[in-house]
């Protein structure tokens, strides 16, 4: 899961999100860096970032997007929820209710449900853990982010190149990454031509 932050007053409580994150810090870092890389999901300060996201609905990104704010009239909500897809207001709990959005979002864009079974293995996406043999494997956010989309797509092969741009990694990483998923038990097929395959869970 590849996302956007564009809230300098909250950054330093969202970097300990689970998930492979981008920090932009002003508007115009926010068009550079969507021009550049696509992304899943995008979490904005709702006073910064307003028009940023306003601008890039109008350019046709519809990415799903979280609204960060202490705002809570009536009018701030529906200015939001005019372009956004939700609407937060800052407390003590609030990086978990981003998380259990998120949560939920991974789980209707991919069709998941709460556990992916593969053979001997528990895969749970939103907690980025494996269970093999009752044995609890910790994976990293972009084992994790892997996982999902050969699960995704597991009816078909994923380029070399989908991959990456996907990930936003390097290709060294990206081979270590499924070196270690093969480790555990997952058989991923590799066919130059046409990339990367998870097997058929038998």
């Amino acid at each position: 899961m590849k996302i956007l932050i564009y809230d300098t007053n909250w950054s330093e409580f969202l970097k300990h999100l689970p998930y492979k994150l981008t920090f932009a810090y002003s508007e115009d870092e926010v068009y550079e860096i969507t021009y550049k890389e696509k992304f899943d999901f995008y979490i904005f300060d709702f006073e910064e970032g307003y028009s940023a996201l306003k601008n890039l609905r109008e350019s046709g990104d519809n990415t799903i997007a979280i609204f960060l704010s202490n705002l809570e009239t009536f009018a701030a909500q529906k200015k939001a929820y005019e372009i956004g897809d939700d609407f937060f207001k800052k407390s003590s709990t609030y990086v978990e209710e981003i998380k259990i959005k998120i949560d939920y979002f991974i789980k209707k864009e991919f069709g998941f449900n709460k556990v992916i079974k593969y053979k001997n293995i528990f895969f749970y996406p939103s907690l980025h853990k494996l269970y093999i043999d009752n044995k609890k494997v910790e994976l990293t956010p972009l084992e994790n982010e892997l996982l999902i989309l050969f699960f995704k797509y597991k009816d078909r092969y994923l380029s070399k190149e989908f991959l990456l741009e996907r990930l936003n990694v390097k290709i060294e990483s990206l081979k270590v990454k499924i070196s270690n998923l093969r480790k555990l038990g997952f058989e991923i097929e590799n066919l130059r031509e046409f990339g990367y395959k998870l097997k058929e869970n038998r």
